[in-house]
């Protein structure tokens, strides 16, 4: 048995008979039946020496057998896409194809191997060269947000989901009489920590790869009583009247927001709904590179704390690193930094990375921020600094300066000193943007453009994707997503 092991299913947070995974169509698996099929695949999965195991799939009873299987093994899960440059490049011990065949490798380097679980059947490489060893903590390996083509991976540690999760389920109150429905990816950090902490907590999960948004989605959340849903702020944004009334006929006391930031009148909105309920809203904050979440916003602290994305949560620390401010920066603004429990052990980009240990012991985040009363304030990306004749702005800042609901609007920097104002709303609307945004900046009403698009593009997390804004502002380039 590998030293690093971590059990998520007969740890003794619950017992055999108590309730573990809703599925859709009304069966419900016991924690003794997930130990059954998580025990097949176990077998499976046997190998000499730690193995890597790439999972196709997502929030699909297969994928989630196979990853509890996998680190109860020892082994290191790999939330990848199976392409043939993902192959090459981490050399995979096994494989979970997508239950769909989606994405699926097509050559003949795999072959079946153990029985079938959940449907699914798993590959395992055929024999051959040897690939290089895996650190022995490697427990997880997941996208960071915007990579393309063979992604870069962060490397997670048995510790850190651990630690995380243990530190998610102090802060929101988590009991093991919670129903946590899926409605995130479980190959996104956000996504997995509610898998993570709710099992963690001998909690179950429903299980649904729906839209969080479909009517089928709310008809499972009623039908397996959900108590929570976890969403980001796209989705929030997106919750009309049909959908509250929906909410109305379920049995959730409990909505949490992380992925991005969440609009003010949003924040109220929910919270106020939620209290209306009995429940709770919670803002949070987090990375893939801290495992999952940094921060949670007590709703106790609303409205008097609104636009904070709260306190670490319980045994990490946020501080604030002093850096070159920009001509908008609020006093105290700074580069973010974390430590604590989920802290990456570093990054990987193919198989000879999987073989480091920890390289990161402080986590910069890559954000700007600043503290009031041990209260964090996001600010910006560090990333998004830019200069306009001589001048140095923040695009986030920006941003924010002139967000109009019902109006989706982002900025980028273009070349020459423009600022590229890119709008999916009223074009009279964004023409006054245009203007305000020269009047803060100070500069001639040239070099702030609007380009007019029909959609914002966005991450496969729901955020606005800038790196593709900042392509299409490159002149004579065309918006692809438009």
């Amino acid at each position: 048995m590998p030293s690093a092991t971590l059990d998520l299913v007969t740890r003794g947070a619950a017992p055999p008979g108590a309730p573990a995974v809703h599925l859709v169509g009304g069966r419900t698996l016991s924690y003794g039946d997930l130990a059954a099929l998580v025990g097949t695949a176990e077998r499976a999965l046997r190998h000499n020496g730690k193995a890597l195991v790439l999972c196709a799939g997502d929030r699909d009873l297969p994928t989630l057998v196979t990853y509890l299987a996998a680190l109860r093994s020892g082994h290191t899960v790999a939330f990848l896409p199976a392409s043939r440059e993902v192959l090459s490049e981490y050399e995979p011990e096994f494989i979970l194809p997508a239950p769909d065949g989606a994405g699926n490798p097509v050559d003949g380097d795999y072959e079946p191997v153990g029985d079938v679980i959940a449907g699914v059947r798993l590959l395992r490489r055929r024999a051959g060269r040897t690939a290089e060893a895996i650190f022995e903590r490697t427990a997880v390996l997941l996208a960071t947000s915007g990579s393309t083509g063979s992604p870069k991976a962060v490397r997670l540690s048995y510790d850190g989901l651990a630690g995380n999760s243990a530190a998610v389920v102090r802060a929101l109150g988590i009991t093991a009489a919670e129903r946590a429905p899926t409605t995130l990816p479980i190959t996104h950090a956000y996504g997995l920590s509610v898998v993570n902490s709710h099992l963690l907590a001998g909690a179950s999960l429903v299980l649904t790869d729906r839209s969080p948004l479909s009517l089928a989605t709310w008809d499972h959340l009623v039908r397996a009583r959900a108590t929570s849903f976890a969403a980001v702020p796209t989705t929030y944004a997106a919750f009309g009247p049909a959908h509250a009334d929906l909410l109305g006929r379920t049995e959730i006391r409990t909505m949490t927001q992380a992925g991005a930031r969440l609009r003010d009148e949003l924040a109220l909105r929910f919270a106020g709904l939620m209290e209306r309920r009995r429940g709770r809203f919670f803002c949070m904050y987090g990375q893939t590179e801290a495992t999952s979440r940094i921060s949670c916003l007590d709703p106790a602290d609303l409205p008097e704390r609104l636009g904070s994305v709260g306190v670490a949560v319980p045994g990490g620390t946020v501080t604030v690193e002093a850096v070159e401010a920009h001509d908008r920066a609020v006093p105290g603004e700074g580069a973010v930094h974390y430590r604590g429990p989920g802290v990456m052990l570093g990054y990987a980009a193919g198989r000879a990375d999987l073989g480091r240990g920890r390289e990161v012991d402080v986590l910069d985040t890559g954000d700007l921020g600043y503290l009031r009363d041990g209260y964090l304030y996001l600010t910006g990306r560090t990333k998004r600094i830019v200069k306009v004749l001589g001048a140095r702005v923040s695009l986030d800042d920006l941003e924010r300066l002139v967000e109009r609901p019902g109006h989706p609007a982002a900025l980028a920097s273009g070349e020459d000193d423009v600022v590229c104002l890119f709008g999916a709303g009223d074009p009279a609307v964004h023409e006054v943007q245009r203007r305000r945004l020269a009047e803060a900046l100070g500069v001639p009403s040239r070099h702030v453009v609007v380009r007019r698009v029909d959609r914002l593009p966005r991450t496969a997390t729901g955020k606005v994707d800038h790196r593709a804004l900042t392509a299409a502002a490159a002149p004579r380039e065309v918006a692809r997503w438009s």
